[in-house]
């Protein structure tokens, strides 16, 4: 084995986030795991010395700002001359690398690791003396070798976008058997409407001859089910100029699910599950900025009568009954694709009437409420309530008009149909 010396460590220009003593653990548990797989060295200390070295500086790269991978490449060309080289040494080598994607605690670090990775790939095979009689398979072996044991789905693909090799983590990532992958088409793993999307992002990176992509989408899992998932795509070339992607990814789905269960919780009432009252003017402000001059947009602001003697008399709990039992009223009534319902305070709900609209259609969506909520409701153990509500309507041009100006007009009919008596609406002109 030639003589490898012992360079100091961190030559890659980054801030290193692992210490001297992680860098030196993991380099001993390497060069066991190279001597294990049957290579003789001269030097246990000199071996572990540049091992040492590789991983602070692939540390280092993977933290640098501004990000440069090169490092990659010239520690895989170091591992040639040093005779680490081939399937059975990266085979050897893929749990120590894995742990520098494991301690990095950069958000993008999927990304970084799997540019870093394919530069060393690539240090690998063009700084071997027997690089050029390698053929595809053997190349496409090794890569898998060095990402068999990363936690993250690593995949690599030809030019027609069909599978050549994937990982385990790939395989569990999709939920189809890892023998099952090869040969299957990238694309029909991708949901269907995210497809045209990423097809055009590989298109514009094969006609740029390099570089990497990055996607965010959705995937379909074998059982049907849907995740979310973010890809590194790194464009290769092989000895005879035949091209293929290097694909890198993570499963988001955990952090898309909370994603949209926040966006659920800022824009809905938690109790009855209708839109709230942010939801309600997101809504009217898109329907102005979106509406012709002419288009009228009709608003019920619904009031119960009397609804706080029923928190009085049977409880607040007993009361939070009565709101899902008037809101699960209101959804099944006013059910027209045309119609939105939100719960905007306490006791007041809001039906808005996208265009078109005009008051005969107002009238009628403010008697089907008032029918709706006629039938005394069950809310537990006591006897079902009875309960009236109050209505202000308008009907009025949404276009550039400020949502805010429209519930007030809608809220001036409410006051007057208070004033009317219980179980009326008022249309406020």
């Amino acid at each position: 084995m030639p003589d490898i010396g012992r360079p100091e460590l961190g030559r890659a220009g980054g801030l290193a986030v692992m210490d001297r003593h992680e860098i030196a653990e993991m380099a001993a548990l390497w060069c066991e795991a190279v001597l294990d797989a049957g290579f003789a060295v001269r030097s246990r200390r000199d071996v572990r010395a540049a091992m040492a070295t590789w991983l602070a500086d692939l540390d280092a790269a993977m933290d640098a700002e501004p990000f440069d991978p090169a490092p990659g490449r010239r520690i895989g060309r170091e591992m040639v001359r040093a005779d680490l080289h081939g399937s059975a040494a990266v085979r050897a080598s893929a749990t120590a690398w894995a742990g520098l994607l494991e301690h990095s605690r950069r958000p993008d670090r999927a990304q970084r690791f799997g540019a870093v990775m394919a530069e060393l790939g690539c240090g690998l095979s063009t700084g071997s003396p027997s690089a050029v009689a390698r053929d595809q398979e053997i190349a496409a072996e090794r890569f898998r070798a060095v990402f068999d044991n990363a936690a993250i789905a690593i995949a690599l693909y030809d030019v027609n976008g069909l599978t050549i090799d994937a990982n385990r983590a790939t395989a569990r990532m999709v939920g189809i058997p890892g023998d099952e992958l090869p040969g299957t088409a990238g694309l029909r793993l991708v949901h269907p409407d995210d497809r045209d999307r990423l097809r055009d992002l590989v298109i514009d990176l094969r006609r740029r001859g390099s570089g990497t992509l990055r996607f965010e989408g959705r995937f379909r899992r074998g059982d049907g089910t849907v995740g979310w998932g973010t890809w590194t795509m790194t464009l290769m070339h092989g000895e005879d100029d035949d091209a293929y992607l290097l694909a890198v990814g993570e499963d988001n789905t955990e952090r898309h699910t909370m994603q949209a269960e926040l966006r659920w919780l800022a824009e809905h009432d938690p109790l009855t599950g209708l839109p709230n009252r942010r939801c309600l003017v997101d809504q009217l402000e898109r329907i102005a900025a979106e509406a012709d001059p002419t288009d009228l947009v009709g608003l019920c602001l619904v009031d119960l009568d009397g609804f706080k003697l029923v928190n009085d008399r049977h409880g607040h709990a007993a009361g939070d009954r009565l709101l899902t039992e008037i809101g699960r009223r209101l959804s099944d009534a006013l059910c027209s694709p045309s119609v939105a319902l939100a719960r905007i305070g306490g006791d007041e709900f809001v039906a808005l009437l996208e265009p078109p609209c005009d008051d005969n259609r107002v009238g009628a969506a403010a008697a089907t409420i008032l029918a709706a909520l006629r039938e005394p409701m069950p809310i537990g153990a006591t006897r079902p309530l009875s309960i009236t509500a109050s209505i202000g309507a308008v009907v009025v041009p949404v276009a550039g008009a400020d949502p805010e100006k429209l519930l007030h007009a809608a809220d001036v009919g409410l006051y007057r149909a208070k004033a009317g008596g219980r179980g009326t609406w008022v249309l406020q002109p």
